[in-house]
């Protein structure tokens, strides 16, 4: 069992990663050059993951967190007879394992496995939570940024319990729908999953899925192709509910 994933060190960010890293919620706020400064101090390590590769395994005991960069990764857990879930699906500037990082003694339960080729940064937790000797004021604010991450995660969580307790496949899936669009502010989005993962997600039937995708096109009330999807409002519905 391994304590935590093989990197590389002596990190420094390119213009794109910085980027990245800007747009990530841990570092909200925070100056490139700020950025630059801290990332030493955290122990910051890199490493590039190839498609299907797992970044952590369930079983591991962490110590670092995971902030994506590139690619597409997806946080999976199998059950006692082989069933897997899709618990959530990562995109460039997410982070991850923060949770099982923090607890110390819990070996992690939960594999998150690289869709794509992807690289990941790995931040070393506990230098997060304790101040430099020069106590900047950056560094405390990715504390703060950190506490917010942890709220924002219980609020996805949730998000997902709405969309599995619907009463049916249906309701499940616009409900997913509607949130993603509401999130991405638009009638036009992609989804981070294909159908398979789609399906684990919801627990629910791959070819059910398909079937109620397929019927809900046919009536018009959505339109896909592959992960791209479209909301169609009907005036008539809307005018008369």
């Amino acid at each position: 069992m391994r304590n935590n994933p093989m990197v590389s060190s002596a990190y420094t960010p390119s213009d794109s990663d910085l980027s990245i890293l800007q747009s990530s919620v841990i570092f909200d706020g925070i100056s490139r050059e700020e950025i630059l400064t801290l990332l030493p101090c955290l122990e910051n390590q890199k490493k590039v993951f190839e498609k299907g590769e797992a970044i952590f395994r369930a079983g591991d005991r962490i110590s670092m967190i995971g902030l994506l960069l590139s690619g597409s990764a997806h946080i999976e857990r199998y059950d006692y007879w082989g069933g897997r879930h899709i618990v959530n699906a990562l995109r460039p500037g997410d982070l991850f394992g923060e949770s099982y990082a923090a607890s110390h003694q819990n070996a992690i339960n939960v594999t998150v496995l690289a869709d794509t080729g992807a690289s990941v940064l790995f931040l070393n937790l506990n230098r997060i939570l304790r101040m430099c000797a020069t106590a900047c004021p950056f560094h405390a604010r990715v504390i703060g940024n950190l506490v917010s991450l942890l709220a924002r995660r219980n609020l996805t969580l949730n998000e997902k319990l709405t969309y599995v307790t619907q009463h049916s496949l249906r309701d499940k899936i616009l409900s997913f729908l509607s949130a993603e669009s509401i999130r991405q502010h638009s009638s036009y989005f992609d989804i981070p999953f294909d159908r398979q993962q789609l399906a684990d997600y919801l627990n629910a039937d791959r070819s059910a899925l398909s079937k109620e995708l397929s019927r809900l096109k046919k009536e018009g009330i959505i339109d896909y192709q592959k992960n791209h999807f479209h909301l169609r409002v009907q005036a008539e519905t809307m005018q008369n509910p």
